[in-house]
């Protein structure tokens, strides 16, 4: 790799399905200075690999304009703004899936021979189903617009050409039933399978984007982790600043039980650390003058005063943070062979679908036209391969989220690819896989009458402290005191 080439993960937003993905990783490729791009649909976000000296973020969002989506590269914004659009597009959502689901049911019944018969009237079919069609599956026409601009074809193409073949012709069936009454051709309606198909889908699209919204809580949850306020030295005074504003070389303040807000150095003062977020050691690092600190780990015991070294984007836990959503995005070998499926598999089911209509059309029973319409519209529509460019990068998206929010990074996909071949685990120190709270288990004394005094004794002396050790001692005293006074009271009734 040049030591010119600069890596950058960005937010993408307005694409449909998984070939959006597709079109716009070969608009980042086909980009003058560009390495390597990857764009995962299931977290919707682009990692990009170029030559800062060629390339500029500037080029790398016109390419993506290019294709009909935006590109947004203010990274610190890109976890919130993809929230923000993830609620808003499932709200909308649900109000389209209220809506296609309360027409698609009075479009069933209207099959129930008997059942209400206005609703057997053709124009109010009709007029029931074309909401549904172009304003609750107006994503999908958006979708194969897409697609077509960029001269290819995805799920989205599969969906509004089958729909729309079958509202059509009912619409025409509509407009022209008696003269196709006269030529001795049945007219069927099939507005009730164009709205049922389209609000079917929706509901799948509806479920994914909320799985999707439940599987960003890994990043929420990193985030979380972060000081929101630093207490810092400014001309000469202690004032409380957002941690926005921290900048390197700023003195702060730290008093126990808070959490370090940057990474830095002490500067005065000595105190035990809990690091387990970032080491997993699970007791307290004890720090003096001189020793790294890292930010938003736990002041445990004393007051520390440190210099900030890195802050923002700098910091160990926005470099973790930033790892974990290039996980998510990255891409395994297996996914590029499902990628190149999808990418044929779409085109393919639009030759076998006028290659059915032709040969029933050819071949079929009468009336040939419509046989040969809905087995052309059955292909387009069952063959939808959703799931096929959805599965791999959703699993992905899910099981790298669950590993960051029980503590377990994972570099990249490839690497969690390769771990169901793993067979055995070698750790480099003990100590690191415990509850991370030590606990007494039992206590010994010489004589069993010192007990109530030892314990008094040391109970006065650890309460005062917020060691972790002695945090455990304290707690063993009290629960053998509860269990104690529990005992006389049984006794005395």
């Amino acid at each position: 790799m040049s030591k010119n080439t600069t890596s950058v993960s960005f937010h993408v937003s307005g694409m449909h399905c998984a070939s959006c993905a597709s079109n716009i990783q070969r608009a980042l490729r086909k980009t003058e200075g560009v390495s390597e791009a990857s764009v995962n649909y299931a977290n919707e976000q682009a990692t990009v690999a170029y030559d800062a000296t060629q390339t500029t973020p500037e080029d790398l969002t016109n390419a993506v304009a290019k294709t009909g989506y935006t590109a947004h590269l203010d990274s610190q914004q890109n976890t919130d703004r993809a929230e923000q659009e993830r609620n808003r597009e499932l709200n909308h959502l649900r109000q389209k899936l209220i809506v296609s689901g309360v027409l698609s049911t009075l479009l069933m019944l209207s099959m129930v021979p008997g059942f209400r018969m206005y609703l057997h009237n053709p124009w109010l079919l009709w007029l029931l189903a074309t909401p549904v069609q172009f304003w609750a599956g107006k994503r999908f026409y958006l979708g194969a617009w897409s697609g077509l601009k960029n001269l290819s074809a995805n799920m989205d193409t599969l969906v509004a050409m089958g729909t729309s073949a079958a509202y059509f012709f009912s619409a025409f069936v509509v407009v022209f039933r008696d003269w196709l009454i006269q030529n001795g051709i049945e007219t069927h309606l099939y507005f009730e399978a164009s709205a049922a198909i389209i609000t079917f889908i929706l509901l799948g699209k509806y479920l994914e984007i909320r799985a999707k919204a439940q599987t960003s809580s890994a990043i929420k949850s990193l985030l979380g982790l972060q000081a929101k306020t630093a207490m810092v030295k400014r001309d000469g005074k202690w004032q409380e600043v957002s941690i926005d504003q921290v900048q390197v070389d700023d003195h702060i303040r730290v008093k126990p039980g808070e959490k370090i807000p940057v990474d830095g150095v002490v500067i005065t003062g000595e105190s035990s650390i809990d690091e387990s977020m970032v080491t997993g050691e699970s007791m307290p690092v004890t720090k003096q003058e001189g020793d790294s600190v890292i930010g938003s780990t736990v002041n445990h015991s004393g007051s520390l005063e440190i210099r900030a070294t890195k802050v923002g984007s700098d910091t160990l836990l926005a470099n973790i943070i930033r790892l974990v959503q290039e996980a998510q995005g990255s891409r395994p070998p297996i996914q590029a062979l499902v990628d190149t499926v999808a990418m044929y598999f779409v085109p393919a089911v639009i030759v076998l679908a006028l290659l059915t209509f032709a040969v029933w059309w050819i071949f079929g029973p009468e009336p040939r036209l419509l046989t040969a319409l809905v087995s052309m519209i059955n292909v387009l529509i069952i063959a939808c391969p959703c799931a096929l460019g959805l599965a791999t990068p959703t699993s992905l998206m899910v099981g790298i989220g669950r590993g960051a929010q029980t503590g377990i990074l994972i570099k990249d996909a490839q690497a969690l690819e390769v771990a169901n071949s793993v067979k055995a685990i070698a750790f480099d120190k003990t100590g690191t896989l415990t509850a991370g709270k030590p606990a007494v288990h039992n206590a010994a004394y010489k004589q069993k009458e010192d007990e109530k005094t030892v314990n008094g004794a040391i109970f006065s002396v650890e309460s005062l402290s917020h060691h972790p050790l002695a945090n455990a001692i304290t707690g063993y005293i009290s629960k053998k005191n509860a269990r104690s006074r529990r005992k006389k009271s049984e006794l005395l009734y």
